[in-house]
């Protein structure tokens, strides 16, 4: 089993989640200026992809997330960190 989520597989759940096309998010999509993305709908979607990928993800790392790509980063990050403990 792979310990990383695929790319196309997060862009998807986010375009999903979001209503917004899979082609206009790319890695520098910033959640809140070009999402459209307040606190509330970052903090519905982070909940949604942790159960998506059963991922548990500290509080004091996601105040460093503003774009796709650090999202993805930190949940890959933290995805790989649970299949290494299992």
């Amino acid at each position: 089993m792979s310990n990383n989520i695929e790319w196309n597989d997060f862009l998807e759940k986010v375009s999903e989640y979001t209503g917004i096309e899979k082609v206009e998010i790319n890695d520098n999509t910033n959640l809140y200026a070009d999402l459209g993305m307040d606190s509330l709908a970052f903090f519905s979607l982070g909940m949604h992809l942790i159960k998506t990928y059963g991922v548990q993800i500290p509080l004091s790392s996601v105040a460093t997330v503003e774009t796709v790509k650090d999202f993805y980063s930190l949940m890959n990050e933290q995805h790989t960190k649970n299949n290494q403990a299992n």
